[in-house]
């Protein structure tokens, strides 16, 4: 059943957690960072253009054509979560780990031998996991400017006769924000007694998007190589969230404490294509582009909040606990239109450099349901969002069966406000040992970016926000079979 005070509070953008906010879902599902194989990440993700991996499925389809042999292989990958929260000079840490599925599948190929024309293709079908959500956040510091029950009153007041009953009401149902009927307000204690109460704040993110591919190549005369790909995808998020402010030193009159929990949840599935391109002029070059058409998902989203308040002994005020309905809301998400470019040096069989190049306009990403047009949504999104420039860069050495590989990867803000500048880097390294039947691989990936995450809007376009500090680590294993 459909909860119509959800749709509101979820598609007017009245949800206290900027990390909810259309702009940031919209965003969430339309990010990829491709795990692929151990090969692919720890050259940066710039192979696109020399192929022969699993990971062209996902990258550029072409370079399937460059398979000799078919192929099976599998990547496991370990990977966690570190991270460093900043709130009013206060810092915490916390991290999370997660063991994961990179990818899996297998190609299987085929060559005619002759010079002109059609002289090979390939098709091949797996699972790679293009976006892993999985991270844990602390937050704690003493807040001397504001409440989330500042939150929850402004927007009481600015519609006395419509209390969300994910937020407001549960602040009134447990005495924590009591109406005024004098001066026809909601107010709540710190407002009287002033703040500096104890805020922690506990986030935890786990999820993933992956796509299931199935793809094909063809070779033209060791010349031209061209792929498509057709992708299913499956999303999964889930955020919970626990905020508690704590009278510590006892300055607010009969108030001890409060905590609120709020549970965000995302499934669905998409379908998208793209078709890719390489162009080798000579042996040692190989220089490619691919387009990735826009992901269109179907998506629902799942809410459940409640409220505690606790009460100094003698208060009079009983203990409360009370808790929302399940909000249930379907709707559908396009992301954007991406391009990349691609090009690989090949220095005989001593060592390959690889340069990669993504575009991306965030800002064109759409909302849409069937009894919603979201208009006001998808125009901030243009405003929030903006189009970014992606670079990899790669490089290879070849010692016998050994392989040393190094890479980096830098990605632009997808944000048009400067002052959350959510860039970040990744710096990557691997080993492989190859024969003509197996190959193992391992790769090493370090990334690292700030984010301005936003707690609660303490009055309209003010928000109380900390700074976090995110570096992520991921080591993956991957072992294949050609036949």
């Amino acid at each position: 059943m459909k909860k119509l005070s959800f749709i509101a509070m979820l598609l007017m953008g009245a949800i206290l957690s900027m990390n909810a906010q259309n702009e940031t879902q919209a965003l969430r599902y339309s990010q990829y960072f491709p795990f692929g194989t151990a090969r692919y990440a720890a050259q940066g993700g710039a192979i696109g253009a020399l192929g022969a991996d699993l990971t062209s499925m996902v990258t550029n389809p072409a370079g399937l054509a460059f398979y000799r042999s078919s192929e099976f292989s599998v990547t496991p990958s370990f990977y966690w979560v570190d991270t460093r929260s900043d709130f009013m000079g206060s810092v915490t840490e916390d991290s999370e780990f997660r063991f994961n599925l990179a990818s899996m599948g297998m190609v299987t190929a085929m060559t005619t031998n002759q010079k002109g024309g059609i002289s090979g293709a390939a098709f091949g079908f797996g699972y790679n996991t293009l976006a892993n959500f999985n991270k844990s956040t602390y937050t704690r510091g003493i807040n001397d400017n504001s409440s989330l029950l500042d939150d929850f009153t402004w927007h009481a007041n600015a519609d006395p006769g419509n209390l969300s009953p994910y937020y407001e009401q549960l602040a009134f149902d447990t005495y924590l924000m009591p109406y005024d009927s004098t001066a026809g307000v909601f107010w709540h204690d710190m407002q009287l007694d002033g703040y500096g109460q104890q805020l922690d704040r506990t986030t935890r993110e786990y999820g993933y998007i992956g796509e299931y591919s199935f793809a094909g190549a063809v070779n033209i005369s060791n010349f031209l190589y061209f792929g498509a790909t057709f992708g299913i995808h499956a999303v999964r998020y889930y955020e919970d969230i626990y905020h508690t402010e704590t009278d510590h030193d006892d300055h607010v009159l009969d108030f001890d404490s409060f905590r609120f929990r709020e549970f965000n949840s995302t499934r669905g599935w998409g379908l998208t294509g793209r078709l890719g391109m390489i162009l080798r002029p000579i042996h040692m070059l190989r220089i490619g582009a691919s387009v990735h058409l826009p992901t269109y998902y179907w998506l629902t989203d799942e809410k459940y909040t409640d409220m505690n308040s606790f009460w100094d002994s003698g208060s009079g005020i009983p203990e409360t606990f009370e808790g929302s309905p399940n909000g249930i809301y379907d709707y559908e998400l396009q992301t954007p239109l991406r391009v990349d470019a691609n090009a690989s040096l090949i220095l005989f069989k001593l060592a390959t450099i690889s340069v990669g190049y993504e575009y991306v306009d965030y800002g064109s990403a759409k909302l849409d349901a069937y009894d919603y047009n979201f208009y006001d949504e998808n125009t901030q999104i243009s405003q929030d969002l903006r189009a970014v420039n992606n670079f990899m860069a790669g490089a290879e050495l070849r010692f016998g069966t050994f392989y040393l590989r190094g890479g980096a990867q830098y990605y632009s803000s997808p944000y048009t406000e400067t002052r959350n500048n959510a860039e970040s880097f990744v710096y990557s390294a691997g080993l492989g040992v190859r024969t003509k039947m197996v190959y193992f691989d391992v790769s090493y990936s370090y990334s690292s970016k700030t984010d301005v995450y936003g707690m609660y809007s303490y009055e309209p376009g003010f928000n109380e926000v900390s700074i976090n500090e995110i570096t992520g680590n991921n080591v993956m294993f991957t072992v294949g079979y050609k036949f």
